[in-house]
């Protein structure tokens, strides 16, 4: 997710282009991240350290790490949780980045701290971004009075990522009075905090949605690729149900249907847009009449 979130912003912002991150994507998935980006981006060295050790390993034969160590600029230690590291997808968007020379290393932190001072993000909240961990990435784009309905975004989006499509990712969230819209299905879940949600059409998403999870090529959204969409809802809201009462708290879920969500929410209604495949959709959640 972290990769849309910066990647889109590089684009905005004329670093690189549409072309540029759409390659950069591609060549993520096989890239191996370099142990000094890593470190790097994780205060252990700075980068005069890292072009050292860097130097170095073109007349030495040894790893990264090993010099470092003999080096005395990280401890074995500390080379392990490197290790772990890098798989992460945001060093390994980066390292593309660095790889096909769109932007060097050196000027990787000074992207990534504009990036922060834009949308007003604590370190800690840039480091949560970083984790590339839904549960400490939506909070971040939910306003403050819809944070009580986190929980169920972050299914719904945990859920596209592991069955829909990996690169799914969240755009600043809303809160709305009304959100009539066709082409969407809502789930109510009855209970003593109960919620009704949605998931409904922005341009395309959530057609690709249902040829996806329904296994067929549906050529518009009509009733029957909707009800792939009300399964696919189904289970979003059965692993949030599930969640809950594994906290002690029950919700029964009630069939999907085709209503505006905003004639049984109690509430305003929390209006997520999110991306999937390069198009968008929404999800939106609000509490139960």
């Amino acid at each position: 997710m972290v990769e849309y979130i910066l990647g889109n912003y590089l684009v905005e912002k004329g670093k690189i282009t549409t072309e540029q991150l759409k390659e950069t994507l591609e060549k993520q998935d096989s890239v191996r991240v370099k142990l000094g980006l890593i470190a790097v981006a994780e205060g252990m060295m700075t980068m005069e350290q890292t072009n050292e050790v860097n130097r170095l390993q073109a007349i030495m034969d040894q790893r990264f790490g090993d010099i470092a160590v003999s080096k005395g600029y990280l401890t074995d230690e500390q080379v392990g949780k490197l290790l772990k590291k890098q798989g992460n997808s945001y060093l390994m968007f980066m390292q593309a980045l660095v790889d096909s020379e769109y932007v060097t290393m050196d000027e990787v932190d000074g992207l990534v701290n504009e990036f922060r001072l834009e949308k007003g993000y604590s370190n800690s909240e840039l480091d949560a971004l970083k984790s590339d961990e839904v549960d400490r990435i939506v909070p971040l784009f939910i306003p403050e009075d819809g944070k009580q309905f986190t929980e169920v975004i972050s299914t719904a989006i945990r859920t596209l990522i592991r069955l829909i499509d990996r690169h799914t990712f969240i755009g600043n969230a809303e809160m709305v009075n009304t959100f009539p819209q066709d082409g969407q299905v809502s789930q109510a879940l009855s209970g003593e905090k109960g919620i009704i949600d949605c998931f409904s059409e922005g341009d395309g998403a959530l057609l690709n949605l249902c040829s996806v999870f329904g296994h067929e090529d549906f050529p518009q959204l009509d009733m029957d690729a909707l009800d792939a969409a009300g399964e696919f809802l189904n289970c979003v809201n059965g692993l949030y149900v599930s969640s809950l009462s594994r906290q002690g708290s029950f919700l029964e879920l009630m069939p999907p249907d085709y209503e505006d969500v905003t004639a049984k929410a109690k509430t305003t209604i929390c209006k997520v847009p999110i991306f999937v495949g390069g198009h968008s959709l929404y999800f939106t959640v609000a509490e139960l009449a």
